[in-house]
């Protein structure tokens, strides 16, 4: 009887620790979520910034907020990833060499710290989910780098998702009415 509970323990083993790392991953996202999802939605609030019209310019790594031609907030940016509408897929920016490495640089970050954790979806360049996991993903991205918030941006076949590292108004006033 004992080498039968022997041989289940250890056949089971590497179960025990899969399951462990799934509630662990879940945990996480859990926090990410909470703790940059606010964080992310007072910014955008603030800095009003679904009322502008946006421009990314990755040699600068500035993301900008425009209204009738003028420029309103100026974002210093990081792209996480994007989301293909198309194919349903999630492609973190580390993998995408569309993407220069100025505008990603920090991602690197993220799957160090996937890969320490063994958290599968922060290693894998691309795989399937829904526009609501893509969120997650930026959630966690902006949780881990401290990020001030993110902004989603239309492309062509589906949201490109970025970190705002810093942001401020055009001219550096402070003025919270603007429109």
């Amino acid at each position: 009887m004992p080498i039968l509970i022997l041989t289940v323990a250890l056949l089971l083993s590497p179960v025990l620790p899969q399951a462990r790392n799934a509630d662990s991953y879940e945990k996480f996202l859990q926090e990410a979520r909470a703790e940059f999802q606010p964080r992310a939605i007072r910014l955008s609030e603030e800095y009003k910034l679904g009322n502008y019209s946006w421009y990314l310019d990755q040699g600068t790594r500035k993301l900008t907020f425009s209204k009738d031609g003028v420029t309103k907030v100026i974002a210093d940016a990081q792209i996480v990833g994007s989301y293909s509408t198309y194919s349903h897929t999630w492609m973190w920016s580390w993998a995408n060499t569309s993407i220069d490495e100025g505008m990603k640089k920090d991602m690197g970050k993220v799957k160090e710290y996937g890969e320490r954790r063994g958290y599968k979806e922060l290693i894998t360049a691309k795989w399937e989910c829904d526009e609501d996991y893509a969120s997650t993903m930026t959630a966690a991205a902006g949780y881990l780098l401290k990020s001030k918030g993110a902004y989603r941006g239309p492309i062509e076949d589906g949201y490109v998702y970025i970190l705002i590292t810093d942001i401020r108004w055009a001219d550096d006033k402070a003025d919270l009415a603007r429109p």
